[in-house]
């Protein structure tokens, strides 16, 4: 069992198989397609610039050097986090207010929230694999390789 330790930003606990880019995530551009209303796409990244075009991102540990885009970010994230079709948990080499606000006010308004841990994704990147089982801990800033699939 491998663990790391980053900054926490935002607590709780959260597990699920890693999906990781090297990209930032356009959050809005991703996930305010007309698809996404169909609930069986809402979690799908809808960007057809990003390499995770057409992935599905509910219940995974998401690995992301930043966040881009519009103010209309946070809203997606509150939006997905609210509905159960958000991450498990988010790595990020920096959070910024763009992608932790969505997630807070889900937390403040339906009790309902995603870790967010700081650390250098491409380390992540770099000793791990997409799909393998991570747990991290938005108290603590640990995140625990649980192994591959």
């Amino acid at each position: 069992m491998t663990c790391f330790t980053g900054r926490p930003v935002l607590r709780g606990r959260g597990a699920g198989p890693l999906l990781s880019t090297d990209q930032p995530v356009n959050f809005t551009a991703a996930f305010t397609k007309v698809l996404n209303i169909v609930p069986r796409w809402r979690a799908e990244v809808r960007d057809r610039h990003h390499p995770w075009f057409r992935t599905n991102i509910a219940g995974k540990v998401l690995a992301v050097p930043a966040c881009i885009g519009s103010t209309h970010t946070g809203l997606v994230l509150l939006d997905l986090v609210r509905l159960k079709a958000g991450p498990a948990a988010i790595i990020v080499d920096r959070a910024d207010t763009l992608l932790v606000s969505g997630i807070v006010l889900s937390e403040v308004w339906y009790d309902r929230s995603v870790p967010v841990v700081e650390y250098p994704t491409g380390e992540i990147r770099g000793l791990l694999s997409d799909g393998d089982m991570i747990e991290v801990d938005g108290d603590t800033g640990t995140i625990t390789h649980l192994g591959h699939p």
